[in-house]
C-alpha cells in the first residue's frame, strides 16, 4: 500500500509541476510574439512608402509629360507669339505697334539726300559762345559754394548735362556734343591739363573756362563736332 501512494503522490507531484510550467512557456511566447510583431509592421510599412513614393514620382512625370505634350500640341499658343514678334521686331527693327503713314492712311514722308558737306549759316559752333555758356553756368552753381568731395561728383555730372544742353540750344545743326567738368581741390598744387581729337580743323571746335572758387578750382569743356 505504501507503495502505491508514493507512485500515485510522484505522479500528482509531476502534473503540478508541468501544470506550474505550461503558463511561462505561454508568456514567453507572447512576448516573442509582441518582439516581432513591430518589426513586421515596420517593415511592412517602409515598403508601402517606398513603393508609394516611387508610384507618385511615376504619376508626376506622366503627368508632366502629358501636360508638355499639350502644350505643344496647342496652335497659336501665348509663346509661339512671343517668339514670332521679337523675331519681326528684329528683323524690322522698330516697335511693332508703330504704323506707317501707308498704314494710317496718311501720305508717306521721302526724304532725299541733303549732299551737304558743312553746315549752314549760322549753324556752325563758335568756341565764344561756347566759352561764355560755360562760364555763365559755373558762376551760377559753383558760385560761395565750399569744396566737398562726397557732393561734387555728382554736381560735375549734373554741371556737364546742363553745359550741354544749353550749347544745343545755341543754334548749333548737325553737330554732336561732348561736354564735361572737372573740380578738384586747390592746396596750392600744380595740375597739367589736355584733351587730344582727331576731326576737321574748320567744321569742329571746341571751348574751356575755368573757375576758381574758395578752396576748388573748376574747369568745364566742350567738344562740338560736324557729322554729315
Amino acid at each position: 500500500m505504501d507503495g502505491k501512494l508514493s507512485a500515485d503522490l510522484l505522479k500528482v507531484h509531476n502534473a503540478n509541476i508541468k501544470r506550474e510550467h505550461t503558463p511561462e512557456k505561454g508568456t514567453m511566447a507572447s512576448s516573442a510574439s509582441n518582439v516581432s510583431g513591430p518589426t513586421t509592421t515596420r517593415l511592412s510599412m517602409k515598403s508601402k512608402i517606398l513603393e508609394g513614393g516611387g508610384g507618385g514620382s511615376q504619376d508626376r512625370s506622366d503627368k508632366h509629360s502629358e501636360t508638355s505634350s499639350k502644350i505643344s500640341l496647342v496652335p497659336g499658343n501665348r509663346f509661339s507669339r512671343i517668339r514670332t514678334k521679337l523675331r519681326l521686331h528684329t528683323l524690322f527693327g522698330g516697335a511693332l505697334s508703330k504704323r506707317s503713314g501707308s498704314e494710317r492712311g496718311g501720305p508717306t514722308k521721302v526724304l532725299e539726300n541733303t549732299y551737304k558737306v558743312g553746315p549752314e549759316e549760322g549753324t556752325k559752333f563758335n568756341p565764344q559762345k561756347g566759352e561764355q555758356i560755360i562760364t555763365n553756368v559755373l558762376n551760377m552753381y559753383l558760385k560761395d559754394r565750399v569744396y566737398d568731395e562726397k557732393k561734387f561728383p555728382q554736381l560735375c555730372k549734373t554741371l556737364s548735362d546742363l553745359i550741354k544742353e544749353r550749347v544745343k540750344l545755341s543754334g548749333l545743326k548737325r553737330y554732336k556734343v561732348i561736354a564735361y567738368v572737372m573740380v578738384f581741390e586747390n592746396k596750392k598744387q600744380s595740375i597739367h591739363y589736355t584733351s587730344r581729337c582727331l576731326w576737321e580743323s574748320n567744321l569742329d571746335n571746341f571751348a574751356s573756362a575755368m573757375y576758381n572758387g574758395a578752396d576748388f578750382v573748376a574747369i568745364g569743356t566742350v567738344f562740338a563736332t560736324y557729322y554729315d
